[in-house]
């Protein structure tokens, strides 16, 4: 009898474990999602797009529930690329650059047309893509590719995570 309980209860904390966010958290009345394209302010159009497409896809995954449509939307959500660099981040003791970083900052806001509040907003989320040029990586393909993923996660997490 011993065994069966232990035996149940490891299998409880292993499914307890496997829990994910999904849409049926979310409130009922917010069935469709409009995510805009990303205000770039004067940077490269290319990262606003990349950065659009990875927060679909996150809500596809994160939230498949919610249809993302094009308007008259229950919620709209907006990203504005704010700033963008590209600095050193690590030199070798002969003063040679190892390591580059990428830093990429957005507003965010997710507003409940339904409801007619914002759900979720921040005026500075940042991410960070580092790479390593002795490795032949490169800004666009390392560096970018890891700030905008990064950005990604966070936006949708703390979006989705308010509700």
């Amino acid at each position: 009898m011993p065994f069966k309980i232990l035996f149940l209860a490891a299998i409880a904390f292993l499914l307890l474990s496997c829990y994910s966010f999904t849409a049926t958290t979310l409130p009922a009345h917010i069935k469709t999602v409009n995510i805009a394209d990303v205000d770039y302010r004067s940077f490269d159009p290319v990262l606003g797009n990349r950065l659009k497409d990875g927060i679909r896809e996150l809500f596809r995954i994160n939230a498949p529930a919610i249809r993302i449509v094009n308007d008259n939307a229950d919620a709209d959500f907006t990203v504005t690329l704010l700033s963008y660099s590209n600095r050193p981040e690590a030199q070798s003791s002969n003063a040679e650059v190892e390591t580059y970083r990428v830093t990429m900052g957005v507003s965010v806001s997710f507003y409940d047309n339904v409801r007619k509040k914002t759900i979720y907003e921040s005026k500075s989320v940042q991410a960070i893509g580092s790479y390593d040029v002795q490795k032949n990586e490169s800004e666009e393909m390392q560096g970018q590719e890891r700030a905008i993923k990064a950005l990604q996660e966070i936006i949708v997490a703390n979006a989705l995570a308010k509700w």
